[in-house]
């Protein structure tokens, strides 16, 4: 009872502190590709999607926290009867012989491999890898080690490509490879620190930043909403499978509700699932709010990563503001992520990696490479992070609750319940399967589709009609789109811009974009920039 009373002295119990650290926890980089999300799916169809992916998470994030205190509970109960019989043989033996104070010296080394095997179990000490351990053994550790690297990698990645993209749209001379060379070496550095207690301070900035510059974005999406007519998506059944990756990519959480439940102070921890629901609750909100705003602003022209369409002034700009923050962000949010991919690595590879700091040092400076080379072999943020999702986050998310309940509660478990864990393994593994899919079919179609940075177009002149496939003209980005964009000048292009079936870089092709752009009246920059509303439905 002591002990119980020490740790009820520890953790959070204001409802303001709760909140917060559960929004920091789910609100990251993977919002700003809601809005290229809602396009691609449509504004119907991704709301009735987020909420339902939203439900299944919270369901399959508490059948965790209920797997947990089944085992503690099992456990307890477990120590009390040993305890119990113990107590009862020490009587005994004190009765039949209380002259004689040595042990059995067997007994004693059976005590201590015991003690060994079962660690003593706080009430706050189970890892949702030894949820694993207690439901599939080994193998369900393995499990979950080996999602969580694939999960947190992936992330990871996906933070580069963001940092990139945002820097390329101001330098857009330096290419990936060269921004990467730039960013990997101090990421390097930060990955050296062997404690998360030394990042605290620089996660502390990068979740500031993070949370500063989501605002800005959709104060920005809020304000140019009203300026912006367009027919929007309602519903496509062809973007649904990105959409639910996406999705459960936001939405991943479940490597974390244990840590979460855990920093509750014990006296409130009977009110976790109360704080939790509520938290998503208004996750939930701000990401289908945001999502439609970014997507209703720019329509057709959203772009995979939704800073990519805020405004570039000549001089120090506020969307410049952000993006600096987002990037410092995230930046310092990259060591963090990796931080339980070395861990876990080192746990099973690398035991004394304490004793021979070096051979940790070569370990994380190969994991930063690794990254590295992800990055380069899948350039785009949003098809990274549907397959992550697909691949990786809906194994960790739903198919391993689902399986870790079923087997911890299979004397004890109802119909219902069982239901549900079949419902969540099953919709886990369909979710993969279109997912991934779904993954490849778009990273194919990326590879030999048009790139910014070598694509080569042909542009057929013809009197009036001037057709390119995949520019959308108001950002001057060339996308792998197949919607085919039609411009309808009222003059047809002079020979100086433009020669019958002639090959233009892309460079030569935003300059004649920008020529013919300056050029223009209103009313011809407004048929450029608007897409007709059959290329948007």
């Amino acid at each position: 009872m002591a002990e119980r009373m020490n740790l009820s002295g520890r953790g959070t119990r204001h409802p303001l502190k709760i909140f917060a650290n559960m929004f920091v926890t789910f609100i990251g980089g993977g919002i700003l590709g809601l809005p290229f999300a809602f396009k691609e799916a449509g504004i119907i169809e991704g709301i009735i999607t987020m909420v339902f992916v939203s439900i299944v998470s919270i369901k399959a994030m508490l059948q965790i926290v209920d797997c947990k205190y089944k085992i503690l509970g099992k456990r307890i109960q477990g120590i009390s009867k040993a305890m119990t019989r113990e107590a009862k043989e020490e009587d005994y033996d004190s009765l039949i012989a209380p002259e004689m104070s040595s042990r059995d010296f067997l007994k004693e080394e059976g005590n201590l491999m015991i003690s060994i095997k079962e660690p003593r179990i706080q009430y706050n000490d189970l890892s949702y890898g030894d949820i694993g351990y207690h439901a599939l053994g080994h193998a369900g550790k393995i499990l979950v080690d080996l999602a969580i690297v694939l999960t947190q990698t992936g992330f990871c990645c996906a933070y580069l490509i963001f940092i990139a993209e945002n820097l390329s749209d101001y330098i857009s001379s330096i290419k990936l490879w060269g921004w990467l060379c730039f960013l990997l070496p101090p990421l390097f550095l930060l990955t050296l620190f062997r404690h998360l207690s030394t990042l605290a301070s620089s996660s502390l900035l990068a979740q500031i930043s993070n949370l500063m510059a989501f605002g800005v974005v959709f104060w920005f999406d809020l304000e140019h909403l009203s300026q912006v007519n367009i027919h929007p998506t309602e519903v496509s059944i062809r973007g649904f499978p990105f959409f639910l990756a996406i999705s459960i990519y936001c939405f991943e959480g479940a490597g974390m509700i244990l840590s979460l439940e855990a920093s509750l102070a014990e006296d409130v921890q009977h009110k976790f699932k109360k704080f939790f629901i509520l938290a998503m609750v208004v996750i939930t909100s701000l990401y289908i709010s945001f999502g439609i705003c970014g997507y209703l602003s720019f329509g057709q022209d959203t772009n995979e990563v939704i800073t990519l369409n805020l405004p570039k002034g000549q001089s120090f700009h506020f969307s410049m503001v952000v993006k600096i923050c987002l990037c410092l962000g995230i930046f310092f949010t990259y060591p963090v992520m990796l931080f339980p991919v070395i861990k876990i690595i080192e746990n099973y590879f690398l035991p004394d990696a304490n004793q021979k700091p070096c051979k940790g040092n070569i370990l994380r400076g190969c994991l930063v490479m690794l990254t590295g080379f992800v990055v380069l072999a899948v350039p785009n943020f949003a098809n990274l992070m549907a397959l992550v999702g697909a691949s990786c986050c809906t194994l960790l998310a739903f198919i391993l609750p689902g399986v870790f309940h079923l087997c911890i509660y299979k004397s004890s478990i109802t119909r219902s319940q069982q239901i549900i864990d079949w419902l969540l393994i099953l919709f886990g593994i369909c979710g993969t399967i279109a997912g991934t899919v779904d993954a490849f079919k778009r990273l194919s179609s990326f590879q030999t589709g048009f790139n910014v940075q070598n694509v080569t177009m042909k542009i057929v002149s013809t009197e009036n009609i001037t057709q390119v496939t995949g520019v959308h003209s108001a950002h001057m980005a060339i996308t792998p789109s197949s919607v085919n964009m039609r411009f309808k000048p009222s003059t047809p292009p002079t020979a100086n811009y433009v020669t019958k079936s002639s090959v233009w870089t892309s460079s030569k092709l935003q300059t004649f974009l920008e020529a013919k752009s300056a050029n223009l009246t209103d009313k011809q920059k407004m048929m450029y920039a608007t897409p007709s509303k059959s290329a948007l439905l």
